[in-house]
């Protein structure tokens, strides 16, 4: 089967109804220009469709191509430089990591800090800044997942400390101001130990007990279709572990349901999958946990409903390899790392500069 990627082309509609009365924007991708045409007649007899050609920005995303090379860059540079100019940063000290430690280890903010902001301003303002950082992660931005779903923590309660901590990120994003999200075929970035595999996979981890708060642990994934970034995640477990192999287990159910929708989605559309898909994995214990059926007394107190890993890997949907942690990108959305672990995880993810 050749899994080799479409040569895509995105097209922005508005369309509108007259009743009752509504507009809206979408975003049409296809490697069929005849195709395309004939998706517009379609609609064409009951919404005023209003067609503007090939998109270059969308919903605040900067989409730019290289059709010769194979390459697509997508980025939110329009929308980082008015957040940095409305916290008055775009000429600020940069930084090379979104966070240097982590949240419950931040030391009290100096007495002068953030001297505009009054204490009771900061709920607003940090709920204000950390819903923009989330955005640009959940969009374009993956480096900075892990910060922004470490600083939600805090959305009901945050001190001045933790308002500093936002405006790091912000430092950071000023010297990386000029980076996007590639898409390209071939890609160079991803670890040797993914590249077998990199016509389809996802990789997950989990950081055990690392909230020092809950003792909760940190989940993160990341999905690939063609060496290319499509899905990622950085979240805490609802649930309390008690081994590392266990929170493993957990963040790989929690990828394994993304997974599913994933496969889902594009056999609907009938477009190539690797069947089965490759769930990979630092831990070997958890590996063991997944293809096995049997239940020992470390691990019979493991909610059922997590179970369920077993039979998507015995119909042969889902397959668990091993790879070592020093490849592990998902390493990203669980911790604060130092800058050379950041950095070769961050260009793993295909956050590159832009041309």
């Amino acid at each position: 089967m050749d899994f080799s990627p479409p040569l895509l082309y995105f097209y922005a509609i508005n369309w509108q109804t007259t009743y009752p009365y509504h507009v809206d924007d979408s975003l049409v991708a296809t490697n069929s220009t005849p195709l395309y045409h004939w998706f517009i007649d379609q609609l064409t007899p009951d919404l005023e469709i209003v067609d503007t050609g090939l998109v270059s920005m969308y919903l605040g995303e900067r989409i730019t191509y290289d059709r010769i090379n194979q390459k697509l860059w997508i980025s939110q540079r329009p929308l980082l430089i008015d957040l940095l100019q409305s916290w008055n940063m775009l000429d600020c000290t940069p930084s090379n990591v979104p966070l240097s430690q982590p949240l419950h280890k931040l030391p009290p903010p100096p007495a002068n800090s953030i001297p505009d902001i009054h204490d009771d301003e900061i709920l607003i303002n940090y709920q204000r800044l950390v819903g923009s950082l989330t955005y640009l992660a959940i969009c374009t931005r993956p480096d900075i997942a892990y910060a922004a779903m470490a600083l939600g923590q805090f959305n009901a309660k945050p001190t001045r400390a933790h308002l500093l901590a936002a405006k790091g990120i912000l430092r950071y994003l000023t010297s990386t101001l000029n980076y996007g999200l590639e898409y390209a075929v071939p890609v160079s970035s991803i670890p040797l130990t993914v590249v077998p595999f990199s016509q389809g996979c996802a990789l997950t981890d989990a950081d055990w007990a690392s909230d020092e708060n809950d003792r909760k642990s940190i989940s993160g994934y990341c999905f690939y279709m063609h060496g290319c970034l499509i899905s990622w995640s950085a979240q805490k477990q609802k649930i309390i572990t008690s081994s590392s192999t266990e929170a493993e287990y957990y963040a790989l159910s929690y990828a394994l349901r993304e997974g599913l929708w994933i496969h889902l989605f594009l056999t609907s559309l009938q477009l190539p999958i690797p069947t089965p898909f490759p769930l990979l994995c630092d831990n070997q214990s958890a590996i063991k946990l997944a293809n096995s059926d049997m239940s020992s007394s470390r691990s019979k107190h493991i909610d059922v409903r997590y179970h369920f890993i077993h039979e998507k890997i015995e119909d042969g949907t889902f397959e668990m390899s091993w790879i070592p942690m020093g490849d592990m990108t998902a390493n990203i959305f669980m911790k604060p790392l130092p800058f050379p672990a950041f950095s070769k995880h961050r260009s793993a993810l295909g956050i590159v500069p832009l041309p």
